[in-house]
């Protein structure tokens, strides 16, 4: 497989990318060769209870996005040239967090759990995340312990796609088994499920285009006798809408390279990036390009964000060409997980491969 450490044959510093996260540009690796790409960057009002792992990225069907942190909701009604930013707080509804989409009626959806014990419960909201209903509980029976997803994810024709890890031991399809569960009625309920692989964690699904989607995983903590794909970033095909997935492989090489999230582009291109964490002076997200659906990979890279940690990312393209990338990063002292919340900086890069 290609090797992700130094891609495009560059070795970026720090302090280049420090002063990247400063500019309105993002660094490509090709060829040995590093190049600065003019992009629109849209910074984001500092969230006091954000943190960087935790973001929502939805386009409605109306073309309304929505790049939610965890108190801000920042609306654009106009391709995400401008924003409105309204204040939406989950503690007020019972929520820990957001893990959000939008129905094909443009209804918000919000998917929430409180422990691996606990169930998890759906919600809507018809007044953009003003006030929410419940609709249902997921039935993961005969599931004890499972943790719901990093997305939520609506096809092309309406599907939802909620990933949902399951936590009981033994396990009966591999280790760390994560399924999909598939809503065919606006979210309501999530009445199917289907097996998505072993060792599945943090999956967001991508749908290229229609009839293929790409699921990206990170893998962890892997079989005990291939420790090169701990915490690493893993790629799986479906065609049939999620009910199968094929072709298990291994995207990224380095350690620490293991929250992905993917894009589809005009002429079969798809696009991937993940964060980047050790050492933490390169901490960053990075993107990856494909020209064939996420089957091979070009040996090139870009670098999207920078900080201590940084890099979950999160994508739309309006048009098959253009992608809009939410993504943040926080520096500072960063040793204790809950350091980076209300210290997490987020923004909407606005960029293209070129």
């Amino acid at each position: 497989m290609l090797s992700t450490e130094n891609m495009g044959g560059v070795v970026v510093t720090p302090s280049q990318l420090s002063e990247m996260q400063a500019g309105d540009y993002i660094l490509h690796a090709r060829d040995g060769v590093l190049n600065k790409v003019p992009v629109e960057k849209t910074r984001m009002p500092l969230d006091p209870q954000a943190h960087y792992q935790g973001l929502n990225l939805v386009l409605t069907p109306s073309r309304v996005i929505y790049a939610v942190q965890h108190t801000i909701f920042s609306k654009s009604t106009d391709s995400g040239k401008t924003w409105e930013h309204l204040n939406r707080n989950p503690s007020t509804f019972g929520f820990n967090g957001w893990l959000l989409q939008a129905n094909r009626h443009g209804q918000l959806i919000n998917v929430s759990q409180h422990g691996e014990e606990q169930p998890t419960t759906v919600w809507i909201s018809d007044d953009e995340g003003e006030t929410w209903e419940q609709t249902s509980e997921i039935d993961a029976a005969p599931f004890q312990k499972t943790v719901a997803g990093s997305s939520l994810t609506r096809l092309s024709d309406g599907t939802l796609l909620l990933p949902i890890k399951r936590r009981d031991d033994p396990f009966e399809e591999g280790t760390n088994p994560t399924y999909v569960f598939v809503s065919d009625d606006d979210g309501y309920t999530f009445s199917n499920r289907f097996f998505l692989s072993d060792y599945g964690n943090e999956v967001n699904i991508a749908e290229l285009f229609p009839g293929q989607l790409l699921g990206v995983i990170r893998y962890q903590p892997g079989p005990p006798d291939q420790p090169h794909t701990n915490k690493t970033v893993f790629l799986a095909d479906s065609v049939d809408n999620g009910e199968t997935w094929r072709d298990l492989r291994q995207l990224t090489s380095v350690h620490g390279q293991c929250h992905g999230a993917a894009v589809g582009l005009s002429n079969n291109r798809a696009v991937v990036a993940y964060d980047h964490r050790y050492p933490r002076e390169l901490g960053s997200g990075r993107a990856m390009v494909s020209e064939d659906n996420g089957k091979t990979w070009s040996d090139e890279v870009y670098y999207l964000c920078h900080g201590h940690v940084a890099g979950f990312p999160r994508h739309i393209s309006l048009d098959g060409e253009e992608i809009l990338t939410f993504i943040g990063s926080c520096y500072g002292d960063v040793s204790k997980w809950e350091n980076a919340t209300g210290n997490s900086h987020f923004c909407i890069i606005r960029w293209r491969p070129v």
